[in-house]
């Protein structure tokens, strides 16, 4: 086992700080020394110039990176967790090398703070106290919500009945749906799978227009348009009818909100609002590891801190960062070109933080926009989303009409079930919100795209309605409308699925000449 030397200073300062805090062993002072520097993503170079080999020696029986496993020394823990921090396997000799220089760095840090503050009231105490709670955070696996002092949000609801057509069966039959009548629908959701030019996109748009409609407007709703096909003078018929706002995220200036509404102001729940939060950065923007998701808890953490009680923008989290990495010799990477991305007029925060959900909007998400930035823009509102309404009160169901609140309409829904971590997010949006009198509509290209390996999204949704689809494999079609009363009567009706056509199978399989808004605006004269 290895045997070296540390400089005399770094001695000094470790055998001060030992001093302060009365530990038994200055091995002690040096662990906690050593996490300091790596929790906050220092980097040193490899031509960095080594620390002297002038102070105290230390040997496998000093202990110096403690026992854990059968009383055995945890050399081997250390090295690999160095060898992950420098993407690289490390030799003995750079290992050591690398050991003392965060060593040094973290004493320095601890002893800068420990001189700034008053150590008769406590203040070293609470030094510390701030890293073991980032570290148990990161250690947990679950948001828990504290039901004390938390605020509970409220919100309108719509509490009358809400109908809508889907269109006529070949026999002329409406085929009305209320969608809040708790006799025929548990819950809410819906699921719209049908390929390009089927109708879908004409079909949503056709319901928002009569659930607008049937509500006077006082339903809201956000309608993501990932495809980002949305042109506002074609669009203006259905904006005005829906009073709708349509915003081209890169033409308007970005979305007037703030991204890190869906953090807790409260002290006790911030440390898990911001881990889901990194969550979702880490989702879409590639290769962010354990450690640049610990960098950017740890910024946002202080970026909090430094705000008193109030929400920093995204250009004052791109800032804190590129302050972090000068700081700590880090190259710019993944993460910073991620953050980065988002200063581009991506989000408006508006220090007067509105209400996004107090109008409807139709978000425009051009290609101009990369995938990571589309997909990220959608989750960090869904994020909120589920912040919000997670903190209000279930809906009471009245006589059997269950209230309503909001309408999310996820385009494209394929493109985020194809990410096991987007997956995750949407499996909690639709389990969290049905009880929040929230709807969610997916639309995507095939019905194969709503059962995956490890959820079967089909099983959340009660209205699935099924278009025009490449893939009109009985199974998968079943799967996804449920299962038929007659296979035969099912199969039959699969055969009619053409452009403008829709199959639900409820009560029986059947099909729907579709409404299409394009005609209900000519039918109308809107």
């Amino acid at each position: 086992m290895i045997r070296f030397k540390i400089d005399n200073e770094s001695i000094e300062i470790l055998d001060r700080i030992t001093n302060i805090y009365n530990f038994k062993r200055d091995t002690i002072t040096g662990r906690i020394a050593l996490a300091l520097s790596i929790t906050k993503g220092k980097f040193f170079h490899e031509n960095e110039n080594g620390l002297p080999q002038n102070g105290r020696e230390y040997t496998p029986t000093s202990n110096i990176f403690g026992r854990l496993v059968n009383d055995a020394d945890n050399y081997v823990l250390y090295k690999t967790m160095f060898d992950q921090h420098y993407a690289k396997e490390l030799s003995e000799n750079d290992f050591i090398k690398l050991y003392k220089l965060h060593l040094r760095d973290g004493l320095d840090l601890w002893i800068n703070e420990l001189e700034k503050g008053d150590i008769t009231k406590g203040d070293h105490i609470s030094f510390l106290l701030k890293p073991i709670k980032n570290g148990l955070t990161l250690r947990s696996n679950s948001v828990k919500i504290s039901s004390g002092n938390v605020q509970i949000n409220s919100m309108k609801e719509i509490t009358s009945l809400l109908w809508f057509e889907l269109g006529k069966t070949e026999s002329g039959e409406t085929i009305e749906i209320r969608i809040n009548d708790l006799r025929e629908f548990d819950n809410r959701n819906m699921a719209i799978a049908g390929m390009a030019g089927s109708g879908k996109t004409q079909l949503m748009k056709d319901i928002l227009y009569q659930i607008s409609k049937n509500t006077n407007n006082e339903l809201k709703f956000i309608f993501f348009d990932y495809k980002g096909e949305g042109n506002p003078s074609q669009l203006k018929p259905f904006l005005d009818a829906t009073k709708c706002e349509f915003i081209d995220i890169v033409n308007d200036n970005g979305v007037k909100f703030n991204p890190f509404l869906s953090i807790s102001l409260d002290e006790r729940q911030r440390p898990f609002s911001i881990k889901a939060f990194v969550d979702t950065i880490a989702t879409f923007v590639p290769s962010v590891g354990v450690a640049q998701k610990n960098i950017l808890t740890n910024v946002i953490t202080d970026l909090f801190d430094s705000k008193n009680g109030s929400y920093p923008s995204i250009n004052e989290l791109f800032e804190a960062i590129g302050e972090y990495y000068e700081e700590n010799n880090r190259r710019p990477d993944t993460l910073f070109a991620g953050i980065q991305d988002l200063t581009t007029n991506i989000f408006n925060c508006d220090p007067n933080n509105p209400n996004i959900l107090d109008k409807s909007l139709y978000l425009n998400l051009p290609p101009a926009l990369s995938d990571t930035l589309r997909q990220l823009v959608v989750f960090l509102l869904l994020r909120y989303f589920n912040t919000y309404f997670s903190s209000t009160n279930d809906c009471e169901p009245v006589d059997h009409i269950f209230p309503l609140r909001y309408v999310i309409v996820i385009d494209e829904a394929h493109i985020y079930l194809k990410n096991k971590n987007a997956r995750k997010a949407l499996e909690e949006l639709l389990r969290l919100l049905r009880s929040k009198g929230v709807i969610i509509v997916m639309l995507s290209q095939g019905v194969e795209d709503y059962k995956t390996k490890d959820f079967d999204f089909a099983s959340q949704v009660k209205l699935p309605i099924c278009l025009n689809v490449q893939n009109k494999d009985y199974k998968a079609i079943s799967n996804f409308v449920g299962t038929p009363s007659s296979k035969y009567k099912l199969e039959t009706e699969i055969k009619k699925l053409e452009s403008g056509k829709g199959l639900i199978n409820i009560g029986e399989p059947k099909i729907i000449e579709l409404r299409q808004w394009w005609k209900t605006k000519k039918e109308e004269n809107i």
